[in-house]
């Protein structure tokens, strides 16, 4: 029994230790002269692929000259700290920089309360209890002095706050070690942040006047909100991985474009899309915000297909499927004319008042007078069979012949394109005969690439004859 009491107060002095210790590294964080900065009166975002660029601008005001501590609440938990630059708009002489966040619990008050009074209730009958107040000494166990005696039997959950402390950092902090001037100051804070991204979502809606409608969706998990921000979004593949951007250091104002619509410029090799309004992007938040709305865009539907030539022995190839492509140019007189960033195209198709989804691809960063093709599946009512007709191979050439018999089933005219393509070594030429003709035209593009494409009516077929004499140097 003496062995346990023994042990016991020995415990009981190590907790009271650790209370004191916990209460001289809080008031040692606050025993300078200390501002909390808080209210911001600008701010910019910059977004990347699940990076940011944050740029702040808050006022503070200094009760004397001396050592400060700044503490600037509320920047993102995810912060890279290394890239944290702040300017001051006086002469202040910033020795270090810290990081902190306390994590709201219920230790946390009970530490922040250690030799402080506080109110606690003391039951008096079984559903009856009564307020009472004693100074907090250590927290595990809790200890409380109430005159000359000490208190040991109170549960945590008995203890009652009236508020948070003022020194207890709630949201992500940085606290700075200064020398400052009295007064008014300015202070500009740059810094990138990980976990929050953007891209962009395209709706092209196919009826009598085809419109395009895009979306920029931001997906915030940075653990900050931003507040009535200007936000710019960049297009292009930046570089994360290695070294942080070089800040600009001067302290300077932005001002905002009062157009309503989202333009984009080239910035630094990237496409730079600027906001033209200000916007609250909360924590943990996926916000979409409209891009584009144009209207009367001129688009093309091409029932397509790609092979390589058959320069091999075959018989019959059946029903061979054709990609359903769209295709539309990015300028103006086609309805566009914006520089668009690369994202996902979802196409629908109305008919008799109701739209359906007909399929989606993605488009690569585009700049102005840039073709686009959409991939959005295949044709189920337009076929072709391949039939080899001669074939002949020897040591110094080889000769194919075959024919494509195309069936349009659908109820309505079709444009069709053929590509056949050829990738081999040791090419001495080749010549190519076909009977394409009237609504059938031929083009060689590139080195070695044909291209059939003709206007199919509805219901009906088309058989097109090809013949190709590759000749070469030697048997391969």
């Amino acid at each position: 029994k003496n062995n346990n009491n023994k042990h016991f107060n020995y415990y009981k002095g190590q907790k009271m230790k650790l209370g004191l210790l916990s209460l001289v590294l809080i008031s040692n964080l606050y025993s300078e002269n200390t501002t909390k900065i808080q209210d911001i009166s600008s701010l910019s975002l910059t977004i990347y692929n699940n990076i940011a660029m944050v740029n702040e601008e808050r006022n503070m005001y200094i009760k004397k000259d001396g050592k400060q501590k700044l503490i600037y609440e509320g920047i993102a938990s995810s912060v890279i700290f290394e890239s944290v630059i702040p300017y001051f708009s006086k002469n202040t002489q910033l020795y270090s920089q810290n990081y902190h966040y306390d994590i709201l619990s219920l230790n946390k008050l009970l530490e922040k309360h250690i030799n402080k009074k506080i109110v606690y209730k003391k039951q008096i009958s079984e559903f009856k209890y009564k307020e009472e107040t004693a100074i907090l000494l250590a927290v595990n166990p809790i200890l409380l002095k109430k005159g000359n005696r000490i208190i040991s039997d109170v549960k945590k959950s008995d203890i009652i706050f009236s508020q948070i402390p003022k020194d207890l950092l709630t949201k992500p902090s940085l606290i700075w070690n200064t020398y400052s001037k009295k007064g008014k100051q300015k202070i500009k804070l740059n810094y990138l942040t990980n976990n929050i991204s953007w891209k962009s979502d395209y709706i092209l809606n196919l009826y009598d006047t085809n419109s395009l409608n895009a979306w920029i969706t931001i997906k915030n998990n940075s653990g900050t909100q931003y507040k009535d921000a200007n936000i710019y979004c960049i297009a292009g593949e930046v570089n994360t991985k290695k070294n942080t951007p070089r800040l600009n250091k001067r302290f300077a104002m932005t001002m905002m474009n009062d157009s309503m619509e989202i333009k984009a410029k080239a910035f630094a090799g990237y496409h730079l899309y600027k906001i033209p309004f200000k916007e609250t992007i909360n924590n943990n938040e996926k916000k979409q915000i409209n891009f584009i709305s144009k209207k009367d865009i001129k688009t093309k539907s091409i029932a397509q297909s790609t092979n390589s030539i058959y320069f091999h022995r075959f018989q019959n190839i059946l029903n061979q499927s054709f990609a359903h492509q769209i295709r539309l140019t990015n300028n103006k007189k086609d309805g566009l004319g914006i520089v668009l960033p690369k994202g996902v195209v979802r196409v629908y198709k109305e008919d008799e008042n109701i739209s359906h989804f007909i399929g989606m691809d993605n488009i690569k960063h585009t700049s102005l007078n840039e073709d686009i093709v959409l991939n959005i599946g295949k044709y189920s009512d337009i076929k072709q069979t391949i039939t080899q007709e001669k074939y002949k191979k020897t040591k110094s050439y080889i000769y194919t012949q075959y024919s494509r018999l195309i069936e349009n089933k659908t109820n309505k005219e079709q444009n069709i394109e053929i590509k056949e393509n050829l990738y081999m070594n040791n090419i001495k030429s080749i010549s190519n005969n076909n009977n394409c003709k009237n609504s059938c035209s031929f083009s060689k593009e590139g080195l070695n690439t044909y291209k059939y494409t003709m206007k199919l009516k509805a219901n009906s077929t088309y058989k097109l004859n090809v013949d190709y004499k590759l000749k070469y140097d030697k048997l391969y």
